[in-house]
């Protein structure tokens, strides 16, 4: 037996200004293109449960899925201009799949599981934010949006294969405010920021922030602080959802 739920929420530079951009001397060029590529690696581990509205039972990710979370990698890429109007961007993508081993006595999405199940949840995403500058001195400060995209799933086995399976599709589109500042510490390379996505509407909410501190060397950077990402949505085909993924994190890249 098989059940499957699914729900969904809701450019292009014209080539003379890049040219115009490209003969400038690189100086004058740093001040009007920049961005930077990095990796991160976050260590995070899970906590929150999943409650099914209909038999009221609820399931621990950590305590019942075993799901504590691991090593997960992101790569962004980011672009800066100081052409007006035209907002800049970042890309940036993490794989946020883990499965798991647990056990389990409840009815869970219209299905009664009692003994051991594998679990797989899979929160991975993509992001594309269009910001804009705000600040640029020793302060600086982004304001934009972000469109999440999730291409994961929640699937809960009956190890015996008696009960079958759960399997609900993570594949929605997210629209989310995006806030970054940061504080350049003088004479040092360092800076101190942090980084907030989030959306709250209708009982739902997605709040995706981190702290930072960061150091600059030339072209290279190198970047350590905590991240935590929040997920609480009531009601998605009579389940809801509160989940964490919380824990330290480590970058490192180029800032051009």
């Amino acid at each position: 037996m098989q059940k499957s739920t699914a729900r969904s929420l809701i450019s292009k530079l014209a080539a003379a200004p890049l040219l115009a951009v490209a003969a400038l001397p690189f100086s004058a060029t740093a001040d009007v293109l920049g961005g930077e590529v990095t990796v991160s690696y976050w260590d995070a581990a899970y906590s929150g449960d999943v409650t099914d509205r209909s038999s009221q039972d609820t399931i621990d990710l950590e305590d019942d899925l075993k799901l504590d979370g691991g090593g997960f990698v992101e790569f962004t890429a980011a672009l800066e201009h100081a052409i007006p109007i035209i907002p800049n961007v970042k890309v940036r993508h993490i794989d946020l799949d883990e499965t798991a081993d647990g056990s389990i006595s409840a009815t869970f999405d219209g299905i009664a599981f009692s003994g051991d199940v594998t679990t797989n949840l899979d929160l991975s995403h993509s992001s594309a934010v269009l910001y804009y500058e705000v600040l640029d001195t020793f302060v600086s400060l982004d304001l934009g949006l972000e469109a999440r995209i999730f291409d994961g799933q929640l699937r809960i086995e009956d190890k015996s294969g008696s009960n079958g399976v759960s399997e609900t599709k993570i594949d929605d589109t997210l629209p989310l405010a995006y806030v970054a500042a940061s504080v350049d510490l003088p004479l040092t390379g360092l800076s101190v920021g942090a980084e907030v996505s989030g959306v709250s509407y209708s009982g739902d909410k997605v709040m995706d922030a981190k702290a930072a501190v960061r150091y600059n060397i030339g072209l290279f950077l190198i970047e350590g602080g905590y991240r935590s990402m929040s997920i609480t949505v009531d009601d998605v085909s009579g389940i809801d959802v509160d989940a964490d993924l919380s824990g330290a994190y480590l970058t490192t890249g180029i800032d051009f």
